[in-house]
């Protein structure tokens, strides 16, 4: 099985006919400028990489960046299309906390998506204020997992502090049941997310983007250079999901390249599909 757990549906088609400001948020927010595809894109990415299934992600950056990118609705529409093949986590406005907690129930029991996203640095919020504390235990009564953005952020507005791994260690041990992933092994601190993630039994990471070379060059890094490959293979194996990032990054070009990694054939099975299907309850 493959799960590709980071997919920004910011550039399909059929999501800018039901939300056009994402094609400026995309360019503006992500700096991204490919060009739009339909969502046959992604169709055909899963059949030719044998990919089960997909994450859609929204972001809700409504009070820092003007902008859903792209909102539960669109992410609910997409997954409504074709339910065998994508999955969808919702996101919601931290600064607006009540509205936030509201929102993600909704989100969950009427547009049933499946999980909660959040970019502190994108969102502009201290993942770690106790403010924001009722939405991880809605979240957590819910019994949904939260990706958070970690580490690095290509926006030049977007405090990376915001995401430094260490900031969701209290709430690892804060909210124990909560289901907590750390996006992009929290580069540029990946040896800390790492620590996280050995030391918490609800912390996971995914691999998402590449910071500092090609797939094969990034991935290699942090799963075989930063700590020992050892490491990996002995003490988190089970707690590291497989994600793309995009339209930033292909899918096929990240399967291809962890694939290639020096680790054991079980862990990458792990990686690729395992663990994020037992963490969905797919398996």
């Amino acid at each position: 099985m493959i799960i590709d757990f980071h997919v920004h549906p910011v550039l399909i088609k059929e999501a800018l006919e039901r939300e056009p400001t994402l094609l400026e948020a995309a360019r503006n927010v992500f700096y991204i400028h490919t060009s739009p595809q339909p969502i046959e894109t992604l169709l055909y990415t899963m059949e030719e990489y044998d990919i089960d299934k997909m994450v859609l992600l929204a972001i809700n950056a409504k009070s820092s960046a003007g902008f859903t990118i792209p909102s539960n609705e669109t992410i609910h529409e997409l997954v409504e299309r074709y339910p065998d093949k994508f999955l969808g986590f919702a996101s919601v406005d931290p600064h607006r906390i009540d509205e936030a907690v509201k929102e993600l129930e909704r989100a969950i029991n009427d547009l049933h998506l499946v999980g909660l996203k959040l970019s502190p640095p994108l969102q502009d919020f201290d993942p770690s204020d106790k403010k924001y504390f009722k939405l991880y235990e809605k979240a957590q009564e819910l019994k949904i997992p939260i990706l958070f953005h970690a580490g690095f952020t290509w926006h030049s507005k977007a405090k990376i502090t915001l995401s430094h791994p260490l900031k969701y260690e209290d709430l690892a041990i804060e909210f124990p049941e909560l289901k907590i992933i750390l996006a992009h092994m929290g580069w540029p601190w990946v040896t800390e997310a790492i620590s996280l993630a050995m030391k918490y039994e609800n912390v996971y990471l995914d691999l998402s983007n590449v910071y500092t070379g090609t797939p094969y060059e990034h991935l290699k890094h942090v799963l075989t250079e930063v700590v020992p490959s050892r490491l990996i293979e002995r003490f988190i194996s089970d707690k590291i999901i497989f994600g793309s990032d995009y339209p930033r990054m292909e899918s096929g070009k990240m399967i291809n390249a962890l694939r290639r990694l020096p680790l054991s054939d079980e862990v990458k099975r792990k990686i690729l599909g395992e663990n994020a299907a037992k963490l969905l309850s797919l398996s």
